[in-house]
Parts: structure tokens; C-alpha cells; sequence
């Protein structure tokens, strides 16, 4: 449960290809390293292989360029990445992929005529306004940090530990409770009701994730609250993140 908890805040901050970048200095940056935290949370190979592609097609959203023209791209990946899984019914029999990037789903088929219709609005400002938020609150530096701790990197080595994991998912879920109040509001200020649409879409692995940890016998939901980090508690109330989607992002905390 930890590791799809983690599986779907990894989800939300967006997924990135795995290069080096040189920051405005020239200095290179530290590198996301994505197939580590993927080992650490125990990720079969399997479902690495399947979701590798998909990853990869994210890399707009990571580097916050052409967000909006991508949408399709990513849309066609995922539907793919889906489809491998599928082929290969022992892999990932729980769905936690499935669960995790639900908010893609969501997007790309459920929601995908709204956002065609604010495309236009959204283009010439949804890659700044992303830029704006990640400086405030930091999400691709503490998912950075995230992938190159040393503790993370032992998990992976190890084949995965999630209660090495989840000792470090404060400052991603910090972050997570920053970006979403940030995009949503930044976003309804240019174009209306696109940070609401937004939000919905970006709660949908979180619900998902909740409602299973609400369906769990109560001394194991009472083990997961305990061990996980506070920052991250939000994850774990369907109605707190129910508080969020309706604005009240006091509930974050």
C-alpha cells in the first residue's frame, strides 16, 4: 500500500526521462534518476519495461515545455503502456499502475473535450505558470533529491523497501501540498475553471489511493498512519483530500 501510495505522488509531480540537464549557469544538475525510486518501491521488471515509454513521453511535462501541445503524446503512451500490462496478466495483477496514473486516464478520456476546448487559453501560459509553482514550491529539486538519496539508492540495490521509502516522502509530499493550490489558482486567474478542471485531475490517483487505505482493516490503516510521514497524512483521508478538491487546501496540513 506504501508503495502505491508513493507510485501515485510520483505520478502527480510528473515522471521525467533520465538525462543530464545544465542549469542557467551551465553547471550540470543532478540528475532525476526515475528506475531508482521504481527498484526501491519493489517495481517488478515487467512493469518497468511496460511503463518505461510512458515515462519517457512525460519529459514535456517535466521540463515544462509545450505541456499543452504534448497532452495527445502522452495520452497515446499511456494507452499503450496499459495495453503491455494487460498482455501480461501476472505483472501487475493489483492494477497499481493503473490506480497510480488514473489522473491521465481521467484527462485523456473523461475530461479530454474540456480541455480540448480550453487548449487555446491554455497553451501560451500553462508551461510558466508550471515554472512559477515548481520555484515556489520545489517539487523537480525534492523528487531529484528524492531519487539520489542514499538510503533510496539501498532500497533499490536491495530490490526494494518500502519502509526505507517511506521515511522519505516528507518533502515530496510538502511539495505536492504547495504545487496543487499554486497551479489551481494560477490557472483559474488565466483562464476560467481550468486550475478546478485541473485539480480534479490531479486528485484521481490520491482518491483512489485513500479509498483503499480506508477499506483496510483498522490496525493496519492505524499501522500506515503511523509510519507515514505527517506531511503525507492527507494522502491517506478521503475526506481531507475531499476538503481539497473543493478548495479548502487548508486540509493539505
Amino acid at each position: 500500500m506504501l508503495r502505491q501510495v508513493l507510485i501515485c505522488l510520483l505520478v502527480s509531480l510528473a515522471s521525467a526521462r533520465l538525462h543530464h540537464q545544465l542549469d542557467p549557469y551551465g553547471e550540470e544538475e543532478e540528475e532525476l534518476d526515475v528506475n531508482t525510486i521504481l527498484k526501491a518501491l519493489g517495481t517488478p521488471l515487467c512493469m518497468r519495461k511496460c511503463i518505461d515509454p510512458f515515462i519517457k513521453t512525460t519529459s514535456a511535462i517535466w521540463n515544462m515545455k509545450d505541456v499543452a501541445g504534448n497532452s495527445r503524446t502522452v495520452c497515446s503512451s499511456h494507452s499503450k503502456a496499459l495495453a503491455c500490462l494487460k498482455a501480461d496478466q501476472f505483472c501487475d495483477m493489483k492494477g497499481v499502475f493503473k490506480t497510480a496514473s488514473s489522473s491521465v486516464h481521467y484527462m485523456c478520456d473523461r475530461k479530454s473535450l474540456l480541455f480540448e476546448r480550453m487548449e487555446a487559453c491554455l497553451k501560451p501560459v500553462v508551461d510558466t505558470i508550471m515554472q512559477e509553482c515548481d520555484s515556489t514550491c520545489h517539487a523537480r529539486s525534492n523528487l531529484t533529491a528524492f531519487s539520489q538519496n542514499s538510503n533510496i539508492k539501498f532500497a533499490a540495490q536491495i530490490g526494494g523497501n518500502i519502509f526505507i521509502v517511506s521515511d522519505h516522502l516528507g518533502p515530496l509530499c510538502g511539495s505536492l501540498a504547495c504545487t496543487l493550490p499554486c497551479i489551481t489558482k494560477k490557472l483559474n486567474d488565466k483562464c476560467d475553471l481550468s486550475g478546478w478542471l485541473t485539480l480534479d485531475v490531479l486528485m484521481q490517483p490520491l482518491d483512489a489511493t485513500a479509498a483503499i487505505v480506508e477499506d483496510l482493516p483498522v490496525s493496519l490503516r492505524d499501522l500506515l498512519h503511523q509510519k507515514i510521514d505527517k506531511r503525507c497524512s492527507f494522502t491517506l483521508s478521503t475526506a481531507r483530500l475531499n476538503r481539497i478538491r473543493n478548495g479548502d487546501f487548508n486540509a493539505f496540513y
